[in-house]
């Protein structure tokens, strides 16, 4: 139960969805909805009315949710507060609206279809807890730089260093989102097993990420390159198991799977304890940290083995996700 009032704004150009969205929010005790099926009148709501949190669409009829969510974020109205938490709401996963709506710290994503229970739960979460969000003049400098950026690649003039900067931060966000490309040959540190599953499919998602990012810290630090570039794949493999835990919190208080999740939780800690030595290792200290690159392999051997994982073909109807 919320322990104050809300407003929520609900932006879908499709008038089903939209009143469907107006709707499920209207039930939840202490939120108060407003709607909008166009991006003008989005605008005007959040310059007059105190918006607590906002669920758009990405794609609207002749504008774009992202340039709506980088206005709220860059302080553009004066009865919104620029940090309320945003959620996108997007049949579409392409990489390059990810990358800007990850660049603007978007709190979450939303795949339609999307059920009611689960709509209510993701806005009760996102009132309820609070993200770090950058201060506004963060988000005026990150747009300066993507329009000069823009400006880049269109052959007009540039200046190298912050051109350079910005597309050093999407490079790292695609190397964390799913599908990237791995600059790593197959023979990886650690492989994720073909056709097994843990019976979700975004828990097997976050697994195969987890083993690529491990894998891209090995292979830097056993190629011995500069240690910049391995501090960097430390934490980028330190952040993958952070969301992995993130995702079993997720996940864990939706399903029914007591042995399942009891055995998964034993694995998560155990994760969670050799992570911890390894970012705060110092990388100089060779043997330090192939010491910890072992354990690191002993632990993904006994992850990828019963009752964590089983033959897809032998899994159960458990709800993949």
């Amino acid at each position: 139960m919320l322990i104050k009032n809300f407003n929520v704004l609900l932006v879908d150009d499709v008038v089903l969805m939209c009143n469907f969205l107006y709707g499920v929010t209207n039930e939840i005790q202490g939120c108060s909805a407003f709607k909008s099926l166009y991006y003008k009148t989005a605008e005007d709501i959040l310059e007059s009315e105190v918006i607590d949190l906002l669920i758009t669409d990405i794609e609207l009829k002749n504008a774009s949710g992202i340039d709506l969510l980088s206005k709220i974020r860059c302080g553009a109205f004066s009865q919104t507060a620029h940090d309320i938490p945003i959620l996108v709401l997007s049949v579409n996963s392409y990489k390059d609206v990810i990358q800007q709506c990850i660049l603007f710290d978007v709190n979450d994503f939303l795949v339609k279809p999307i059920s009611a229970v689960k709509l209510k739960n993701k806005i009760l979460e996102h009132l309820q807890c609070e993200k770090f969000i950058q201060p506004v003049s963060y988000y005026v400098d990150l747009m300066e730089k993507l329009t000069e950026l823009n400006v880049s690649k269109k052959g007009g003039k540039r200046s190298v260093s912050i051109v350079l900067e910005l597309e050093e931060k999407i490079l790292e966000i695609n190397q964390n989102l799913d599908g990237a490309v791995s600059t790593v040959d197959n023979n990886d540190f650690l492989c994720w097993p073909e056709g097994v599953t843990t019976g979700y499919h975004q828990l097997d998602r976050r697994l195969k990420n987890l083993a690529f990012t491990i894998s891209y810290f090995n292979n830097v630090f056993i190629d011995n390159g500069q240690l910049i570039t391995a501090h960097t794949a430390r934490k980028r493999a330190c952040a993958s198991a952070d969301y992995l835990e993130h995702i079993v919190k997720n996940l864990q208080q939706f399903e029914d799977r007591p042995e399942f999740w009891g055995a998964f939780q034993i694995c998560l800690y155990n994760l969670q304890t050799i992570m911890a030595e390894v970012a705060s290792v110092n990388l100089k200290h060779n043997n330090q940290v192939l010491a910890l690159l072992k354990k690191l392999a002993l632990w993904w051997m006994q992850t990828c083995n019963r009752p964590l994982i089983q033959k897809a073909d032998d899994s159960d109807d458990n709800e993949k996700r």
